[in-house]
């Protein structure tokens, strides 16, 4: 991940907070927690290709298609908060078929070793 994609990524975490926040689309339940740590496991691990599954309908997508499907309820929220070019930066990543959780497994896979994989993203950042 470049120094870029995680502005952008901040830029749409805070857009979704906004929306979310304005709009309140669902009623916050204790129930909500309850797949929280396998949402978080499938981001963490897969990246977009991650899957997400909805606690009360248990309908799962993958976390791309859920930017996808957010991408026009949020653009009035990033044109106000000036963050139009993170969340289309970020519709951009998710409309790409490459995933950098990918490419990092097949680095491991390939046999480089988590030391090497953290270099390469230092070499990375530090560009």
């Amino acid at each position: 991940m470049t120094l870029a994609q995680a502005i952008h990524i901040a830029g749409f975490i805070q857009t979704l907070a906004c929306w979310l926040l304005t709009e309140r689309p669902f009623k916050h339940q204790p129930d909500d927690y309850l797949l929280y740590p396998f949402n978080r496991y499938q981001a963490c691990r897969y990246g977009l290709d991650g899957t997400l599954t909805d606690v009360r309908s248990g309908e799962q997508r993958s976390i791309r298609q859920e930017i996808l499907q957010l991408a026009d309820r949020l653009a009035p929220f990033a044109h106000q908060l000036k963050a139009t070019a993170a969340l289309e930066a970020v519709v951009r990543q998710a409309k790409s078929p490459q995933s950098e959780a990918q490419q990092m497994r097949d680095f491991i896979a390939n046999g480089g070793s988590l030391s090497g994989l953290v270099q390469k993203h230092c070499e990375i950042w530090a560009a």
